[in-house]
């Protein structure tokens, strides 16, 4: 029998903005959709869900929930919702402010909002709480509870809190925005680490389709802290990594029922460890299948350590995502990463001929690199210097351009583990703070094509940020040129990102191989197209009919139903 029934809502949105917005829309599609349809599962709920159940509670995930009509999710709750239903948990990954931006995205929000609200009214016994790794995702649904970190431990104790039975819960008051909320900071008072078996075990009624990218933890905590950086467990040391049987049996498991290879994993840096990578190596050499994995990898670490490489190769993580930042040293120094450039350039390419080397038997390789603007010591020189290499050295491979982004006070007070900028840059030499006056005059000067920049800057609450070599407003301003030139590195033709593939595999269109080994625009390698988009949608719908036991199956090709409820 069930010590108890909870409802765990999952899913993101994916912007993908309209054909006006290149931040948003990028060079890779000339979409005119407002959302896209991610088809990608919740991955901390899932996890929740599957150490629930072992601790004898009964969760069912609504995956795609932001993809959901109202009606649809009152129908599910109708039909789910039972007299031992204590909870309702919503998993979020990012904040809204993040992932829409637009007009038509905010009225998704506010439906979203609404739809939560609607729950509530109609089922005042139950509770809901909602989960992420900062308060700064999730404030903006009206809970009863916020949960921040991995919450795995603190969720039982929520559940026996609620049940009345003894328990350890540790509630915390926070005043957000005039508002009092209640926390449960589980960094501080519940650490789901270190993490054995952090196995995610998926049920029939989930519905895994074969060729869905699935996430898929191998630690927790990074051993660095870049000064940027405001992810939880920053400069661990211990290892925080499962065993490689739970790992084994995990990847066994989902092959076997549902056909599963593709991974994105989630950890903060996957090659931190060479003992962590040759235990998980070990496990995975030993399953009949080769799996496929996708996640962060630290390049300087890969370039010291090429003895690392065959058992990151067989590992399948054939595909690695470079937080490079910068190629100018002395800001790389400043932020944590002070490799020398020569050196961290030269590696790189090694690492790219090695997986690529066919001859040897390898072949597979897939990258993408990040860059941030705006780091103090760099010069608008310098960052384009570094991307100038990056086009003439990785064509054919992503890059993604971002902005150092600050928090302002009233959006540190939120954050569960703001990153050192956050916290002492007013007691550093190293920046100040421009006035509006100053920003406003900029803008009059240097108007920015890009209309999400406004509401960066003047709506996000960040800092505004100035240093000896750059401020806020010039890193805006080189980005838009970086977006708008057509022969940026931004804009090259590139595969797509790492963290995409399951917009590609999902299809059953395009293979790993494609992705691996092919060019878009070569042998029937292509970008997404409107079509593409309108198959993720019925994928999808097919997943709701399936969990509302719909018979006749409707489409929603190029947008939402409407709400029928208000």
């Amino acid at each position: 029998m069930s010590k108890g029934h909870m409802i765990m809502l999952g899913g993101l949105i994916e912007m993908w903005g309209n054909g006006d917005d290149h931040h948003i829309n990028g060079p890779h599609t000339k979409l005119s959709k407002t959302f896209w349809p991610s088809i990608k599962r919740s991955a901390g709920g899932h996890r929740i869900a599957s150490h629930l159940r072992e601790e004898g509670y009964d969760v069912e995930v609504l995956d795609f929930w932001p993809q959901w009509t109202r009606l649809q999710i009152i129908q599910f709750f109708q039909q789910r919702v039972r007299k031992d239903t204590l909870v309702v948990g919503i998993s979020v990954m990012f904040p809204f402010g993040n992932i829409l931006a637009d007009k038509e995205g905010n009225i998704k929000i506010k439906e979203m909002l609404q739809t939560i609200e609607y729950l509530k009214d109609i089922y005042p016994q139950i509770t809901f709480i909602g989960g992420s790794q900062n308060l700064s995702a999730i404030i903006e649904y009206n809970l009863d509870y916020y949960v921040t970190g991995y919450a795995e431990h603190a969720v039982v104790e929520l559940f026996k809190y609620f049940k009345r039975e003894f328990n350890t819960l540790k509630i915390k008051q926070h005043v957000v925005n005039g508002k009092t909320i209640k926390v449960i900071d589980c960094q501080t008072d519940y650490p789901a680490f270190p993490m054995p078996n952090a196995s995610v075990k998926y049920e029939d009624r989930d519905y895994i389709q074969p060729q869905e990218v699935l996430m898929i933890e191998l630690a927790r905590g990074c051993k660095f802290k870049c000064k940027f950086c405001n992810f939880p467990m920053l400069g661990v040391k211990d290892d925080y990594s499962r065993c490689g049987e739970s790992l084994k049996e995990e990847l066994l498991d989902n092959y076997n029922r549902w056909g599963t290879a593709h991974y994105t994993v989630s950890d903060e840096t996957i090659n931190d460890s060479p003992k962590k990578l040759a235990k998980h190596a070990k496990a995975i050499r030993e399953l009949p299948f080769q799996p496929h994995l996708a996640g962060y990898v630290r390049a300087d670490l890969l370039v010291n350590k090429p003895d690392t490489w065959e058992d990151i190769y067989d590992m399948g993580l054939r595909s690695h995502f470079y937080g490079l930042e910068t190629f100018h040293q002395p800001a790389g120094k400043i932020v944590g990463k002070g490799i020398n450039t020569d050196k961290l350039k030269e590696g790189l390419l090694k690492v790219q001929d090695w997986f690529r080397d066919k001859e040897a038997g390898r072949g597979d390789y897939h990258c993408e690199i990040a860059m941030m603007l705006g780091l103090p010591e760099e010069t608008k020189e310098t960052f384009l210097n570094g991307l100038d290499w990056i086009k003439n050295n990785f064509p054919g491979y992503p890059t993604w351009v971002t902005t150092l982004y600050i928090a302002g006070d009233d959006q540190v007070d939120v954050l569960g583990n703001p990153s050192e900028f956050e916290r002492t840059w007013k007691e550093e030499d190293v920046f100040r703070e421009m006035s509006m006056k100053e920003l406003n005059d900029a803008k009059k000067l240097n108007p920015i094509s890009l209309p999400y920049v406004e509401r960066q800057l003047f709506e996000r609450g960040q800092v505004k940020w100035a240093h000896d070599t750059m401020n806020i407003w010039e890193a805006y301003q080189i980005l838009s040129e970086i977006i708008n030139d057509p022969n940026s590195v931004r804009n090259q033709i590139s595969g797509p990102s790492p963290f995409f593939y399951h917009r590609y595999l999902t299809l059953n269109k395009y293979t790993i191989d494609d992705i691996y080994n092919k060019k878009f625009g070569e042998d029937g390698f292509h970008q997404l197209s409107d079509k593409d988009v309108d198959n993720h949608v019925n994928f999808i719908c097919e997943y709701i009919d399936k969990k509302l036991g719909t018979k006749k199956k409707v489409k929603r090709i190029h947008g939402y139903e409407p709400n029928l409820l208000p």
